[in-house]
């Protein structure tokens, strides 16, 4: 008999990390921009216009507003296409050239991060802190809410 395991992790909504990864270990790969959908001391979850399959290790790129930029190696645990419809696609903002295009991304992963970054795991909590955030938690019905307010 299988046991259904919650999720312990607290995750945390900010909107003041940009973040871009690189599929790992492949030359002349490019970097992809993402959205951070929520962030953990042990992962993240993202939405990205790059399709990956689950154990492709990546090497996340994440960079904060303050100007601290961590780079990360994690692996893909969470894989799966979104609804196919272009209208409830996320999307991120580019520059192309000088115009700014909305670029779909349909794809959503859940990232484990491959070690403990002790000085990310502290960053994280320790900005968050002073700038606000909103941390996740499960209900009792299973639905994700949000616990403290932005």
């Amino acid at each position: 008999m299988t046991e259904k395991t919650d999720r312990k992790q607290v995750r945390y909504e900010r909107n003041d990390i940009d973040a871009v990864f690189k599929k790992t270990p492949v030359f002349f790969n490019r970097v992809q921009p993402v959205k951070i959908i929520n962030i953990s001391k042990q992962g993240i979850a993202f939405c990205s216009h790059q399709a990956l399959k689950r154990n492709h290790h990546l090497e996340i790129i994440l960079s904060f507003m303050r100007g601290e930029s961590f780079f990360l190696n994690g692996q893909v645990v969470h894989s799966f296409r979104k609804q196919s419809n272009f209208q409830y696609d996320e999307f991120v903002e580019l520059y192309v050239g000088d115009l700014l295009a909305p670029v779909p991304l349909p794809f959503k992963y859940g990232i484990h991060f491959e070690q403990n970054y002790l000085q990310f795991m502290d960053y994280l909590i320790e900005s968050g802190c002073k700038n606000g955030f909103e941390v996740q938690r499960r209900d009792k019905s299973g639905v994700w809410r949000g616990v403290y307010p932005k």
